[in-house]
């Protein structure tokens, strides 16, 4: 990173797993009470640390929506956007969907080849594609932290893995979501990932 910043390597490092390891808690599981509540706690803690001027105001936005909106609201929203098949409005969540018009395209055998290169391997457990956006902030999790033990640097991985994959995906979602006035509360949840995804682009851009 920059020797410029005041954070050290360490530091930055540290604050980006806790942002994406948040990013990631909104499209991976179902929320419950304990994630509500932990989301809460997270943005009345960042309410008012000026970041950004993107980040700052979809911080402000979700933390509003976290403080008013309900649990079975949340939990309703997400039925429909990633779990009930028959929904008009179903959202796809993978790369390939977006980059290739269809799932399990060529931009999936790219990706993989990059996993294969970082060493990242996706647990049996985990039925979802490589390429769904929460494994993809995982990946960028097990990148960062690959790094931060010192052995080797995967900064050239973590790059591919935004530029290529994660920013153009968010991009696509941002528009398709954009439309939806019945999930609001996940429309700021979008916001709030290309906001920080912007930010992560600006660190490689230094």
């Amino acid at each position: 990173m920059s020797k410029k910043t005041e954070l050290t390597d360490r530091d930055l490092g540290r604050i980006r797993l806790r942002f994406l390891d948040l990013l990631k808690s909104f499209f991976q599981d179902e929320p419950d009470a304990e994630l509500l509540s932990r989301w809460r706690g997270i943005f009345a803690a960042l309410e008012g640390q000026a970041v950004t001027q993107n980040l700052d105001s979809a911080t402000h936005e979700l933390g509003e929506l976290l403080a008013n909106k309900t649990l079975q609201e949340i939990r309703d929203e997400h039925y429909a956007l990633f779990v009930d098949p028959y929904s008009k409005q179903l959202l796809p969540l993978t790369a390939a969907y977006y980059i290739d018009g269809k799932s399990f395209g060529p931009s999936l055998a790219r990706y993989r080849d990059i996993l294969k290169e970082g060493q990242v391997i996706k647990e049996q457990k985990v039925t979802d594609s490589e390429d769904s956006l929460p494994i993809m902030l995982d990946v960028l999790i097990a990148l960062i932290q690959e790094e931060k033990q010192g052995e080797t640097s995967t900064r050239h991985l973590q790059d591919q893995v935004l530029q290529e994959f994660l920013i153009p995906t968010v991009k696509a979602i941002t528009k398709e979501i954009s439309t939806n006035s019945d999930t609001v509360f996940y429309v700021k949840c979008v916001a709030f990932l290309k906001a920080y995804l912007e930010l992560e682009q600006g660190l490689f851009e230094e």
